[in-house]
């Protein structure tokens, strides 16, 4: 939908004031599917393998350009929590693409449109074992059914936000597929959740709308599910590392 001039200036100073995201305190604790894995086995890929398998500029549709990539190798360790979010068992759900165990392995893109400045998209590879992996996939649509009103803050704030977790059907992609938005008043968060044998693509796209802002001026700023770009992703993964 065209988006008016007046509601990208205040969505662009919004996009400068702040930010969604965070490591969640409860990632950082121990998560779901840490308790179900007593015993989690080592990653089967490598930082370098699936960097390679993430999209490059001139593989990716519809006018994006990746600005920055980055991996970690299996010895690094998770990140330090930023964020409280409650109930803790929808952390999950928060930033479900976060390194949250040693043993496992992420590759990461960072993409953005010149034609859609508003937008920020994100493509996140995460390699398990497979068994882990489907693990962490059954965690993720257990929490799904669970969640949905959520309050977070930053560790070093004591502030408090308020979002809601949507539902949303997924596209028949890899072995299985989740689909689920984080709705608030000030942002909006698409997530969609890939699982290709243990290797989990995550593709993100995420948008501050700011305050101030009518129903209808949040709807025009809500980015659609790139859909062209979640399968041109799973598909280089099924390529590369089926």
């Amino acid at each position: 939908m065209k988006r008016s001039a007046h509601v990208t200036a205040v969505a662009l100073l919004a996009l400068v004031a702040c930010s969604a995201e965070g490591k969640t305190e409860a990632d950082a604790e121990g998560t779901i599917e840490e308790q179900a894995s007593a015993d989690p086995l080592p990653s089967p890929y490598t930082a370098k393998e699936l960097k390679t398998a993430l999209l490059t500029t001139a593989q990716t549709p519809s006018g994006f350009e990746v600005y920055r990539t980055t991996s970690t190798e299996p010895s690094g360790p998770p990140a330090s929590a930023s964020e409280k979010v409650r109930p803790t068992a929808c952390a999950v759900l928060r930033n479900p693409e976060a390194k949250s165990r040693a043993e496992t392995v992420a590759a990461t893109a960072q993409l953005y449109r010149p034609s859609d400045e508003l937008d920020q998209h994100s493509m996140t590879l995460v390699g398990w074992a497979e068994t882990d992996a489907k693990t962490r996939m059954a965690a993720l649509r257990n929490a799904l059914e669970k969640c949905g009103a959520i309050q977070f803050s930053n560790i070093d704030s004591n502030g408090t936000r308020k979002a809601r977790f949507q539902a949303e059907k997924a596209p028949d992609l890899g072995d299985e597929t989740l689909r689920y938005s984080l709705n608030s008043p000030t942002f909006y968060q698409g997530f969609t959740v890939v699982r290709v044998r243990g290797v989990i693509t995550y593709v993100k796209s995420d948008t501050v709308f700011g305050t101030g802002l009518t129903d209808q001026q949040r709807e025009e700023l809500t980015p659609e599910h790139q859909e062209r770009l979640i399968r041109a992703q799973v598909a280089k993964v099924e390529r590369t590392l089926r």
